[in-house]
């Protein structure tokens, strides 16, 4: 393999290194915090593998040549390579006379792995955690126990660094119920944010006096301790600190993104206006509602009359680039950068933004002044 500096010093440090891929994936490799893509690559030199060979330096070669390089000039380097050997194995100055040890090549190599940063290959572990979802205490006996899975089941399977997966457990909202990852269920995860911000008003609280002590006693009989804590930890930031009494407050937008997600979920179109005004109304008072908080979870159709508004989620979208802008394009002939962006920028890379992405995979072109972007290839 061809290392880079990164993976040398992970090496010399003798930390882990795992290679990760199902026999239908390209293999990554992973050290403690990132990913590298594996190609194998063609040399013009052979390379031999020999077990426990000696190197000039470990034999004492080096000090042999060097006084050979002292002798007459006329002799050829064929003459003075085997005037080398001979006297290496001579003693001389008391040290003990080296031997010539024939050594078997093993093995001829003509390729190697190249081995390159990429992206961590997150889109399995969703799937992986989609069977076991936790939809309550009651409905636990209709589970599949053999779709539970544990960190290490997971790490086995995903290919990622342990540090980005850990770091995609957070981001999906997985939670550790007996030792096991799982996902809440979209309505049960809804029941437990209202039974959260429900306390807002019972317990007449500022939006940036959140206790989180009373949060978990008002409703430790209703809602498992471990998923009370992952709960409040997606939800909530700390405020301030008062008497030595830790407060905190609700993430505004991502509340609201919820519970706009709450009112999307039926199926069909919404008139925006009255959509506005559901959602402005679902959310805790004091907080605020913005078209904004819509992207990637909603399109909006300004060009009809009454305006529209639906549910269009990222994540219900094929993982391939090429499906996804197929079906992009279908459900939206035009898009402009900021509307289209959600639904790419995963695919996004250093060396491959999401104006390149666009490049790429759609055509440009300009709508009353706006920048818009289309299907490459329009009937």
């Amino acid at each position: 393999m061809l290392l880079d500096d990164n993976l040398l010093k992970e090496i010399e440090a003798g930390n882990e290194l795992i290679f990760k891929g199902d026999p239908d994936e390209n293999a990554v490799l992973c050290t403690s915090n990132k990913t590298y893509d594996i190609k194998e690559a063609e040399t013009s030199n052979s390379l031999l593998l020999v077990p426990d060979l000696l190197f000039a330096a470990s034999t004492g070669l080096d000090e042999t040549l060097a006084n050979n390089s002292m002798e007459s000039d006329s002799d050829s380097s064929f003459e003075r390579s085997n005037s080398s050997l001979n006297k290496s194995t001579d003693s001389d100055d008391g040290k003990p006379p080296r031997n010539i040890v024939f050594k078997d090549i093993v093995g001829t190599f003509f390729t190697y792995y190249e081995l390159k940063p990429c992206k961590p290959r997150l889109s399995k572990l969703r799937k992986l955690l989609e069977g076991s979802k936790y939809r309550g205490f009651e409905l636990e006996y209709s589970v599949d126990k053999s779709k539970l899975l544990t960190y290490e089941a997971i790490a086995d399977e995903v290919q990622a660094s342990k540090a980005e997966l850990e770091e995609e457990l957070v981001k999906i909202q997985a939670i550790k119920i007996d030792d096991h990852y799982r996902l809440l269920e979209f309505d049960y995860e809804f029941r437990v944010l209202s039974y959260m911000l429900d306390l807002i008003d019972e317990n007449s609280w500022s939006l940036d006096r959140i206790s989180k002590e009373i949060t978990f006693e008002s409703l430790k009989d209703l809602v498992p301790r471990c998923i009370l804590e992952s709960m409040f930890m997606f939800y909530t930031d700390k405020s301030v600190e008062e008497d030595g009494v830790q407060f905190y407050k609700y993430k505004e937008d991502k509340v609201c993104r919820f519970l706009a997600r709450v009112l999307l979920k039926s199926a069909g179109k919404f008139n925006l206006v009255e959509f506005l005004q559901a959602w402005k109304d679902s959310v805790p008072e004091g907080m605020k509602t913005d078209e904004s908080l819509l992207s990637g979870i909603a399109l909006i159709d300004k060009t009809c009359t009454p305006r529209v508004v639906w549910g269009f989620s990222e994540t219900d979208l094929p993982e391939d680039i090429n499906e996804r802008f197929k079906v992009l394009f279908q459900t939206k002939a035009k898009w402009t950068v900021a509307e289209i962006s959600p639904y790419i920028e995963l695919y996004a890379t250093e060396k491959l933004n999401v104006n390149a992405l666009l490049t790429k995979y759609a055509r440009a072109s300009t709508q009353d002044g706006v920048r818009v972007f289309s299907a490459k290839h329009m009937k």
